[in-house]
């Protein structure tokens, strides 16, 4: 295999720990922990505690945690600024299995290079001249690529340095004679290059002069060359590690972009191949084109090579419109699930996540029964695509579910932080707690303990961070990990400007634990808080709209709460004795409250409720005697799990802080109160409050109904 490089852009790739970021996890656990405790940390009214050792998050141990089956290789680089900074190897599992499967099939063999032999022994075989750089200068181009090519061979079995001073000549005069070369020379010049082993960066100057050369010769070329060519040389930039930040790749998809309705179903393949290690298609590219060339040369091609495709469409955020299409990749997948490899697997469910629309969440749900038997073959990295298929329509197939949990209990140990993280959301999404291993999430919180785990939560902080707040929506508060996740050093990055950009959720993560410890966190809580000025900043700014009405374009969640508010008014009496609030500031949407006397008669809404700010908590007043608090969340078209009555994890968690609160809960689904009539609507809105409210509904319903029947005639009265 040709020498791995690393990408050049640090800042767009790392993850990684940025100035005094070093110690990330352990500030927060000292501030938790008894030894090392500092009550200057702490909120008001928390009082130091004995903690005891099974619940101390460790910090004496620094230990890399690289993941069995893991497709990213961490790595550190020590730069000039002193600053340690974690880039990912471009050592990536998935690129190399497409590009296997290329090389295994015949169709393929002369448009790529095996990345053991990019340059055929039998090319140059005699000893590489030892010229100073002045008999360099007086060589011919001819000359020079072959001197530099023989040079190259001998690094087979006599390693060199590339950046030695002694290659500087020739390299300086190979960059600047590469337009007088033949193609067939540049590309063995090409080749050539990657036998030498690797520099520390792509920026080292004999490497990047070489390369730079070469990317702009072979760009310059590119117009005169038939697709074959095109890839051929494409593959060798490949073999370099350089596609994605090479100018020639990002040409070559943009001019073979305008040819996709006319290539050959090979052709497709290979054209999607490079387009997803570019990471983009030009604008210009028809998506639907592409879509309907693929549906045409579907049944010619392997599943394998449609998990090549699958990549290319996902890696560059291309995904399907084409039911017909959908639908056909479904089947297709079906059929070959006995013998499909995971990795391809694995792209073509990335590719369906992201493509399946509602209407077809049926033939989601069948896929996952196909699915299911396949299981027990499958390694994590593809049980947890599996584990995901399901999440963007919430589509919920429990055995499946079941099935992944208790296999990722079984390996806690040796997944990567990032797939704890994404399981745990798959769990709390259902707000399911597998049969088969209820303690799953006790495990997982063991887990983000564990001291080898200091250094990956160190480079993915928030993949910590949203373990935990899953945790909590599922009820779950382990007050060490909840103290780490909001120590300062995790919040500082709220305010870095690089990564605002990778962690724009996070400060909505952090102001649901915080304020979820006020909610239902233990009275002894010990560990960090936020600052009250930042509670306050990060809740107004990540708080949803108050509807009014007035408003020209409201969402469909926003119209669903003003009706249902219009209707309960008429069922209470008056707009007077109900409100939209947002009860729990940390939750996006609103809920209606209304307030009725023991006996379930409606009440006026206290003035003192109605003037507290709208980023406070909002309990019911208890000084208010014989008053019964109410609140009513309107349960929209993404709250229920898809085809159930039950609510996904979110609204479950706000039911649940709803109630510990003090209020009485009703939940009007969407799915029910969405039938056309007047009367159904408050048919469904009568069933919720008799479920959840203190509120005696008896002979509402009809009174409502006329009033809002006699509202509607006027209005069409005035429009007419």
């Amino acid at each position: 295999m040709c020498a791995q490089r690393l990408w050049p852009s640090v800042q767009a790739l790392g993850r990684g720990l940025i100035n005094n970021r070093t110690e990330i996890i352990q500030q927060g656990v000292k501030a938790y922990n008894v030894q090392n405790f500092n009550s200057s940390h702490l909120g008001q009214g928390h009082q130091q505690s004995h903690v005891s050792g099974h619940d101390r998050l460790a910090t004496t141990q620094r230990i890399t945690h690289t993941a069995r089956g893991s497709f990213n290789k961490v790595v550190a680089r020590s730069l000039h600024s002193g600053t340690v900074l974690f880039v990912k190897e471009f050592s990536d599992t998935e690129n190399e299995h497409a590009h296997a499967i290329l090389r295994s099939l015949p169709a393929y063999h002369a448009t790529t290079v095996a990345g053991d032999n990019v340059l055929n022994n039998s090319f140059y075989h005699q000893h590489a001249p030892h010229l100073t750089d002045s008999e360099w200068a007086r060589c011919s181009a001819e000359e020079i690529a072959d001197g530099f090519i023989a040079m190259s061979q001998m690094c087979r079995h006599s390693p060199m340095d590339l950046e030695d001073s002694k290659h500087s000549g020739l390299c300086a005069v190979l960059s600047n004679r590469l337009t007088h070369i033949s193609d067939n020379q540049l590309l063995m010049v090409l080749s050539a290059l990657s036998l030498w082993p690797p520099t520390s960066a792509t920026t080292t100057p004999n490497f990047v002069a070489l390369w730079n050369a070469l990317d702009q010769s072979c760009t310059e070329r590119m117009r005169r060359w038939d697709m074959a060519r095109m890839f051929l040389v494409a593959d060798h930039w490949f073999a370099l590690r350089l596609s994605r930040i090479s100018m020639y790749n990002v040409k070559m998809t943009k001019v073979l972009g305008r040819r996709v309705t006319s290539m050959a179903p090979a052709q497709l393949v290979q054209y999607l191949f490079y387009a997803n290690l570019s990471r983009k298609l030009e604008p210009f590219i028809v998506k639907k084109e592409i879509e309907k060339r693929l549906t045409q040369v579907l049944q010619q091609i392997s599943v394998e090579e449609l998990g090549v495709i699958a990549m290319g469409f996902f890696k560059t955020q291309t995904f399907l419109k084409s039911e017909a299409l959908i639908e056909a990749i479904i089947k297709k997948t079906e059929d070959n699930l006995e013998c499909v490899s995971d990795a391809t697997l694995c792209a073509i469910l990335k590719l369906l996540r992201k493509s399946i629309p509602v209407m077809q969440w049926k033939l989601m749900y069948g896929l996952l029964d196909s699915l299911l038997p396949q299981l027990d073959r499958l390694n994590n990295m593809c049980l947890l695509q599996v584990a995901l298929l399901g999440n963007d329509l919430l589509v919920f197939h429990p055995k499946v579910i079941d099935t992944i949990a208790v296999k990722f209990a079984s390996d806690i140990k040796v997944l990567r932080l990032k797939d704890i993280e994404r399981i745990t959301f798959a769990l709390m999404l259902y707000n399911y707690v597998p049969p088969s291993r209820p303690d799953i999430f006790m495990l997982i919180a063991e887990a983000l303990r564990c001291p080898e785990r200091l250094l990956e939560i160190n480079h993915y902080p928030k993949c910590f961070v949203s373990c935990v707040v899953y945790l909590m929506t599922m009820g779950i508060l382990p007050q060490d990990l909840i103290s780490a996740a909001l120590q300062p050093s995790m919040l500082n990055l709220l305010n870095s400007k690089y990564m605002s950009r990778h962690y724009s959720a996070m400060g909505r993560e952090v102001i649901e634990l915080d304020w979820a410890l006020d909610i239902e966190g233990p009275a002894n809580y010990r560990g960090y808080r936020l600052a009250p000025d930042m509670r306050i900043q990060l809740t107004k700014q990540y708080m949803g709209n108050l509807p009014s009405g007035l408003e020209k374009t409201l969402t469909h969640q926003e119209r669903l709460l003003l009706e249902v508010k219009d209707k309960l008014s008429a069922m209470l009496g008056g707009v007077h004795l109900v409100t939209a609030t947002h009860i729990l500031p940390h939750i996006q949407t609103p809920d209606l409250v209304f307030c009725t006397t023991n006996d379930g008669e409606p009440v006026a809404l206290p003035e003192n409720f109605l003037d507290l700010p709208p980023a406070s908590l909002k309990y019911p007043m208890e000084c208010f005697n014989g008053i019964q608090w109410n609140a009513v969340i309107v349960a929209g078209r993404n709250s229920f799990i898809r085809n159930t009555d039950t609510l996904r994890g979110n609204v479950h968690m706000k039911k649940r802080q709803l109630t510990r609160l003090g209020y009485h809960v009703s939940v009007v689904p969407h799915m029910e109160y969405n039938r056309k009539s007047l009367r159904s609507k408050l048919g469904c809105l009568e069933r919720s409050l008799k479920e959840g409210s203190t509120f005696v509904t008896e002979g509402r319903l009809e009174s409502a109904w006329v009033t809002l029947k006699g509202q509607a005639e006027r209005q069409e009265e005035v429009a007419g």
